[in-house]
């Protein structure tokens, strides 16, 4: 079996070594970042901790050294606030601070495990010392004893007993500070060395990626045009009557095949040509093979001579009857081939259209990230364009959010996104809480849908969560139709419930949407979504997925950092749709406050 290079291969091949160079620079991207979050953890979860940590036991030490010498050369009561302030330090706040910097030693090397643990043998040493003082002074009375106080002054003698065991312990502190310190500075070198790889990456790389696209583009549309070009030349020159010069190369794709048709085409339209002129002029024994069995046009013409033999005038006739036939048949193809081509291009430009006019709308990640930090926008559109979109507007201190799902999905859904989104524009000029804007909404989308030959207008309409935060207070406000707001903290969901009734369903007055207020706290998260997640069909059976298994899949999630969360909610519903057709459009919005 011979192998045929043809044009989808063609294309694949080109489309495939981009999608290697491409891959090339995202596994290097991908192994950058990997490396960059590793070293940011260490700096942020481990040196930094460890330096504060540190310099905080550091001071505790020389406060403590204060309040010891006060406790043993100031005669006062055992109720004195510098009394209480050292009870206190060496009971609950060093050892509280030792304590922490055991559980960060974990990641610390063996010399750093070496001093923390020296530390800390060093700190009971001097506490032994500490309680020593302490119980020998307890009360206002014990210092009238002069052993008493002799005693006590020999621990607090310059090199002696308590100062050798500070000087010790400052010690052993700062070398765990210095060599902090130098792991906090290496991984920030690292840091920025990673830094400038990805820049590298971002940078020369990309611009090669760049290049290999436009020469393998090149040579594939070389590959392609060439040909078809060989091809309409010979075409127009057989339109004017003219043979070509020369004939067209035959490649090992489509275009190839219709090469060879043409090449035969032109041969056997010379043949005919020479045995016409043979028949014209009066030899009736010239010979003539028809190209196939099918050929028409070749048994026509020895039926054309053998006829002319017995009528030249009946041939002649016939000949003419036959040849208008072929003339109408090629027009009327040709009038229905442009026909066909029109309406394909009249589809296509529509349909890029749409979806041209839907991005636009959308807003970008970038800007979403600048309002919400830590956020994540799960978009799967059923066909090329949707019937659901996202929308962010920040107005003033209040940022606002809305996760909106029209009526129907592709291009009608689409163009009702583009109703929608106008309206909320309109609308969030003048009104900020939710209430308002869904009562506005109804009443200016109702305006918009509404025919004026029709009493009751279209059944079109929008179902949305709308959510409004006030960024210094953390008050939250929300109103919905249909699509509720999931709010999760401390891994139990807050539902907040829509209203029942969709935009554009009633007149404005009739009815009015319910504004929620919420007080968020730091931590809690988020979830605006539409009715696609939970209305998809998979699973062994072939089940939809259901709100309790969507608010399951939140709660399993939802201490995940939200680019995380993301990733695995769409893990989630590929392996759960598996085989099956996607039924509507997706959207799930996530914000952690």
């Amino acid at each position: 079996m011979n192998f045929r290079f043809t044009i989808p291969w063609k294309i694949g091949v080109g489309f495939g070594m981009f999608v290697v160079v491409t891959g090339v620079l995202f596994f290097l991207t991908s192994n950058t970042l990997s490396e960059s979050r590793s070293i940011n953890r260490e700096i942020n979860e481990v040196y930094a901790p460890g330096i504060e940590a540190v310099e905080e036991l550091s001071t505790q030490l020389s406060y403590s050294e204060l309040l010891i010498r006060y406790w043993g050369t100031v005669q006062s009561r055992d109720d004195v606030l510098e009394k209480r302030n050292m009870r206190t330090l060496i009971g609950t706040e060093i050892p509280s601070q030792l304590s922490t910097l055991d559980s960060l030693s974990t990641e610390w090397n063996n010399e750093e495990q070496f001093v923390l643990d020296s530390l800390n043998t060093t700190m009971e040493r001097l506490f032994i010392l500490y309680q020593q003082v302490m119980v020998k002074l307890p009360d206002f009375e014990s210092y009238a004893d002069q052993m008493t106080r002799m005693d006590i002054e020999f621990l607090l003698l310059p090199d002696e007993g308590i100062d050798t065991e500070l000087r010790s312990a400052k010690g052993q502190i700062d070398r765990l500070l210095q060599a902090q310190r130098s792991n906090l500075l290496s991984a920030t070198q690292r840091s920025d060395a990673l830094g400038d790889r990805l820049r590298f990456l971002a940078g020369n790389i990309s611009i090669f990626i760049l290049i290999v696209g436009v020469v393998i583009a090149f040579l594939v549309s070389r590959s392609i045009v060439r040909p078809v070009n060989e091809l309409k030349r010979t075409l127009l020159y057989l339109g004017k009557g003219i043979y070509p010069r020369s004939t067209v190369e035959v490649t090992s794709d489509e275009i190839g095949q219709m090469a060879f048709a043409v090449n035969r085409l032109v041969d056997g339209l010379k043949k005919t040509r020479e045995f016409s002129a043979q028949v014209g002029s009066g030899n009736f024994e010239a010979t003539y093979t028809p190209l196939s069995e099918d050929d028409e046009l070749g048994f026509a013409l020895l039926k054309m001579r053998d006829d002319l033999a017995a009528s030249e005038r009946h041939l002649e006739r016939k000949v003419e009857e036959r040849t208008n036939e072929v003339v109408q048949q090629k027009e009327e193809i040709e009038r229905q081939k442009e026909r066909v081509t029109e309406l394909y291009k009249d589809l296509t430009d529509s349909i890029n259209y749409a979806k041209r006019l839907q991005q636009a709308i959308l807003p970008t990640k970038e800007f979403v990230l600048d309002m919400f930090p830590d956020s994540f926008v799960m978009y799967r559109p059923r066909d090329i364009v949707s019937g659901d979109f996202y929308w962010f507007k920040t107005t003033g201190k209040k940022n606002i959010f809305a996760a909106v799902d029209c009526t129907g999905h592709g291009v009608p859904g689409a163009f009702m996104s583009l109703v929608g989104h106008n309206v909320l524009n309109q609308v969030t000029k003048v009104f900020t809480r939710p209430s308002q804007i869904l009562n506005n909404l109804n009443r200016l989308a109702a305006e918009a849908l509404r025919s004026e030959e029709s009493e009751t207008g279209v059944s079109d309409g929008m179902d949305l969560a709308m959510v409004t935060i006030d960024m210094e207070s953390l008050e939250l406000e929300y109103a919905g139709a249909y699509n509720p707001l999931y709010i999760i903290r401390n891994k139990e969901i807050i539902q907040l419930k829509a209203d029942n009734f969709s935009i554009g369903s009633f007149r404005f007055g009739e009815r009015e949407y319910t504004n929620h207020k919420f007080q968020l706290e730091k931590g809690d998260a988020i979830y605006a979504f539409s009715d696609g997640y939970v209305d998809q069909f998979g699973g062994d059976r072939g089940k939809k997925f259901l709100k309790k298994r969507f608010r399951e899949t939140l709660l399993s999630i939802s201490d995940l950092p939200m680019d995380v969360q993301h990733q695995k909610l769409n893990e989630t519903f590929v392996r759960w749709k598996k085989s099956l057709d996607q039924v509507d459009d997706i959207l799930v919005i996530g914000i952690r406050v």
